[in-house]
């Protein structure tokens, strides 16, 4: 029996101390086996309001501490991040079912995010714009004050990461809610900034359902709200954050094509499509989870990448024999199931897996790596089964395939997704013009899957709106101030008719 990290009773947490949240349970279950690892009460309406109103006590102490001293933190709590790695792992691979080698590549990414964020703690720039004679004009940077959070359960200690380094190194205090298929990792993360010397207040994490959520979203102190998650919650977020007139930072759905021309490194291209798709079981909002195949070389890729995906080993995630882990929730491995079978039942033919694997603990969430070919149904654009066109943040790859460069860019644009894309050919001009013509916010050429800390990414369409990471996503936390000095003031032009000085009246004789 696999031995399971300790986990904490209290989960919310607020001004530098972990506490009980008074709201309603609610039960976080490993997804390998269905059973109950704690049970986790949301934060109630009054500690809710205690996390905000800490957190804008800390916020302008924070915003005058030096950004030196502020990267400093963040880069000893990336240290931690480091050196505690074993069980955050552990503790990962409990809360979301993701193997234990995936696991630690979330801490190590999560710790790189803290390093990128503490360089740019002490990057961000305002200017200097051309003077007009005496005038000078200058751009200053400040933090936008109060950040909501809400992140995703893929990746949770990773999202986590990547909101709060940039808001706390902009000077910004954060409430995050965690993710409730996913609680654990965000307030051990908020622990380990505690513990490098981030000033209590300044990150507080709290827990619950989308009430929770909405409740953070709609409070009047909160500036600013990133969100990381699904379109169809996105939108309900976009539209609470207008009546405040909120900032916005959304990255949201995926359902991403990954194009292989004939003349490209087929090796290279097989086993980046792998990756793209089946790593953390397809939940990765970027998975390249349409592969579109130009029709001379598509039988070979189809079916070495149907080979591969047959032959990947699915179990339990703390056995570090599995390749692969298990999705979030016997819910969302029954949605997924039911998007393939209809799929099927429209023609497409699965050329690996298409269910359950055998040998898994009948309790857990497991389903096989899938490969759908859909090349002799090619369903016209805006038709077919909603596999192709859908996000179903599952294990499961669709096959099209494609004659001509146009074919390749129309099957590719034939989503309301936008968040990322790439190609593979030796052709250097086919590759820029298909990256341009392509509609994603983020697209590789001859790679998939591997972002890059100080590239910015996100999404158009239902993707999103705005970017994280790079100077971009560190600059969005920031609120740009003009400030203009005249250095020789000058008495200005009056356009108005200046009144004469009063006169005294003349004392009576």
């Amino acid at each position: 029996m696999t031995e399971h990290p300790a986990v904490p009773d209290r989960h919310t947490y607020i001004d530098g101390r972990l506490r009980d949240g008074g709201g309603p349970p609610i039960p976080d279950l490993h997804p390998g086996d269905g059973s109950v690892i704690t049970t986790v009460p949301g934060t109630a309406p009054a500690l809710l309001d205690d996390a905000i109103a800490g957190a804008l006590a800390a916020q302008p102490g924070w915003a005058r501490t030096g950004p030196h001293e502020r990267a400093r933190i963040l880069r000893d709590a990336a240290g931690l991040l480091e050196s505690g790695a074993d069980r955050l792992v552990r503790l990962i691979t409990l809360d979301n079912g993701k193997t234990l080698a995936e696991a630690r590549g979330d801490v190590l990414v999560a710790a790189t995010h803290l390093r990128s964020a503490a360089n740019w703690a002490t990057g961000l720039e305002g200017s200097t714009l051309p003077a007009d004679g005496s005038t000078l004009k200058l751009t200053l940077r400040d933090p936008v004050g109060l950040v909501a959070a809400i992140i995703p359960f893929n990746a949770t200690l990773m999202f986590a990461a990547q909101k709060a380094g940039p808001a706390l190194a902009a000077g910004n205090a954060i409430v995050l809610k965690a993710p409730e298929q996913s609680p654990l990792a965000a307030p051990a993360l908020a622990e380990l900034l505690s513990a490098a010397g981030l000033p209590d207040g300044l990150l507080q994490v709290v827990q619950g359902a989308g009430d929770v959520g909405r409740a953070l979203v709609t409070h009047p102190a909160v500036t600013m709200v990133s969100f990381t998650g699904s379109t169809e919650v996105g939108r309900q977020v976009m539209r609470d954050a207008a009546d405040g007139m909120k900032r916005t930072l959304l990255e949201l759905g995926g359902k991403s094509a990954n194009i292989v021309y004939a003349d490209a490194d087929l090796d290279s291209a097989v086993h980046a499509a792998v990756g793209g798709i089946f790593r953390n079981a397809g939940q990765r909002c970027f998975s390249g989870s349409r592969l579109l195949v130009q029709s001379s070389v598509a039988d070979e890729v189809t079916e070495r990448i149907a080979r591969i995906a047959g032959a990947i080993r699915v179990g339990d995630p703390f056995d570090p024999a599995s390749d692969l882990g298990c999705l979030i929730s016997r819910q969302q491995e029954q949605r997924v199931q039911r998007m393939i079978d209809d799929a099927v039942a429209a023609g497409a033919t699965a050329r690996a897996g298409g269910s359950r694997p055998a040998d898994v603990h009948p309790d857990g969430a497991f389903l096989a790596p899938t490969v759908l070919d859909f090349r002799d149904l090619d369903p016209p654009a805006g038709a077919g089964p909603s596999i192709i066109r859908d996000e179903a943040f599952g294990p499961v790859l669709t096959v099209q395939s494609f004659d001509t460069v146009e074919r390749a860019v129309e099957l590719a644009n034939d989503s309301p997704f936008g968040l990322v894309g790439g190609c593979w050919t030796r052709d250097l001009e086919r590759a820029l013009h298909t990256a341009r013509a392509v509609r994603a916010g983020y697209f590789w050429i001859n790679s998939y899957g591997a972002l890059a800390p100080d590239a910015p990414i996100g999404g158009v369409g239902l993707s999103g709106v705005g970017r994280e990471l790079g100077r971009i996503g560190h600059e969005a936390y920031t609120e740009l101030r003009t400030v203009v000095v005249d250095t020789a003031p000058q008495a200005a032009h009056r356009w108005y008719a200046e009144p004469a000085a009063a006169t005294a009246p003349e004392e009576p004789r």
